[in-house]
C-alpha cells in the first residue's frame, strides 16, 4: 500500500506540475504577457511546484523533517546529481550573468538558511524575510533581463520553447490549470502519506526518506528538462534552469512553508542544509573556470552525490562508524 501511495502521489505531482505549466503558458500568452514573464514566473515556478507542494503538505501534516529534507535533498540532487549527469551527456556552457547573479543568489540563500537552522527553528519572521528576498530576486532578474535578446535570457528561451510548440489556448489553459492544481494537491498528500508509511515500515528516519526518495521524485521535472536541454545542445538552459530552481526552492518554497507553518530543525536536518550550502559553494568555482562544466567536473559532482548518499547511509546506521573517515 505504501508503494501505491508514494508512487501514485509522485505521478500526480509530475503530471500536475506539467499541466499547470502548460495551462499557465496558454493563459499568460493569451493575455499577451512577455516571454520573459512567462518563462520566469510560469515555467520557472511551475517546475518547482512539486517541491513546494510536498513541503507545504508535510509541514501542515506535522512532518517538518520531510518538509525541510525535501527542499535540501532536492537542491543537493540538482547540483550534484542532475548537473553531473548533464555534463556527462555534453559539456555545459555557462554564462557570467547566470553564474554570478543566479548562482550568487543560490549561494547566499543556501548559506543564510543553513545559519538560521542552527537556532533549531525557522519561524514566521524568517519565512517572511525569505519571501521578501525572493521577490527582490525576481525583481533583479526582470530588471537585468528585460532588454536582453530572447536567446540570451534563460527565462525567455524556456518560454519560447513552449510558445513555439502547441501552446494551449486561453480556455484550454484554464482547464489545464484547474486539473493541475487538483493533481498537485492530491499528489502531495499521497506522497507525504506514502513517505511516512515507508519510514515506519522500514524503520527509516523521515529526513532520510525526504532527502532521497521524495526529493528524487519531486525533482523529476528538473531532471527531464535538464537532460533534454543537454542532449539538444541547449547547454546554457541546463545550468540556468537548475540554479534558478534552487533559488525558487529555498527562498520561495521553504520561505512560504516557514511563513505558514514554523519549522523545527533537528540536528540531522541542520546537517542536510549545511551540505546544501556546501554543494552551492562547490559548483560556482567549477562553473567559473573556463565558464563551462566539463565531463571531468561532472564526474566530480557525481562522486560528491555518492558521498552524500554514503553519509545518509551512515546516519541511518547502515554503515559502521569506523568505516567512515569523518565519523
Amino acid at each position: 500500500m505504501a508503494y501505491w501511495f508514494f508512487g501514485g502521489g509522485l505521478a500526480l505531482l509530475v503530471f500536475g506540475s506539467d499541466w499547470i505549466v502548460r495551462g499557465g503558458v496558454g493563459v499568460t500568452h493569451a493575455l499577451r504577457l512577455s516571454p520573459l514573464v512567462i518563462g520566469l514566473l510560469v515555467i520557472g515556478a511551475g517546475t518547482t511546484l512539486p517541491e513546494f507542494a510536498v513541503s507545504l503538505t508535510a509541514a501542515q501534516a506535522g512532518a517538518p523533517d520531510i518538509a525541510i529534507a525535501n527542499i535540501a535533498g532536492s537542491n543537493i540532487l540538482h547540483v550534484l546529481l542532475i548537473l553531473g549527469l548533464a555534463a556527462l551527456v555534453r559539456p555545459l556552457a555557462s554564462s557570467p550573468k547566470v553564474v554570478l547573479r543566479d548562482g550568487g543568489a543560490m549561494l547566499l540563500a543556501s548559506v543564510a538558511i543553513a545559519l538560521l537552522a542552527v537556532t533549531g527553528t525557522i519561524g514566521r519572521v524568517e519565512g517572511i524575510a525569505m519571501l521578501a528576498a525572493f521577490v527582490l530576486y525576481l525583481a533583479v532578474v526582470l530588471a537585468t533581463d528585460w532588454r536582453r535578446a530572447k536567446e540570451h535570457s534563460v527565462s525567455c528561451a524556456r518560454a519560447m520553447q513552449h510558445l513555439e510548440g502547441s501552446a494551449a489556448s486561453g480556455s484550454v489553459g484554464m482547464f489545464l490549470l484547474l486539473f493541475g492544481i487538483v493533481g498537485l494537491t492530491v499528489g502531495a498528500h499521497f506522497t507525504v502519506a506514502g513517505a511516512e508509511i515507508l519510514a515506519r515500515e522500514y524503520d527509516l528516519a523521515p529526513a532520510t526518506v525526504g532527502a532521497t526518495a521524495v526529493a528524487f521524485g519531486a525533482s523529476l521535472p528538473e531532471l527531464f528538462v535538464t537532460l533534454t536541454a543537454a542532449a539538444r545542445r541547449q547547454t546554457h538552459l541546463a545550468i540556468g534552469h537548475l540554479i534558478g530552481s534552487n533559488v525558487f526552492n529555498v527562498l520561495g518554497g521553504l520561505g512560504l512553508t516557514a511563513a505558514l507553518f514554523p519549522l523545527r530543525v533537528d540536528p540531522p536536518l541542520q546537517a542536510d542544509l549545511f551540505v546544501m550550502a556546501l554543494a552551492s559553494a562547490l559548483i560556482l568555482p567549477l562553473l567559473i573556470a573556463d565558464w563551462r562544466l566539463t565531463r571531468l567536473r561532472g564526474a566530480f559532482l557525481l562522486v560528491g552525490y555518492a558521498a552524500y548518499l554514503v553519509f545518509l547511509a551512515w546516519r541511518q546506521g547502515w554503515i559502521p562508524a569506523g568505516l567512515i573517515p569523518w565519523a
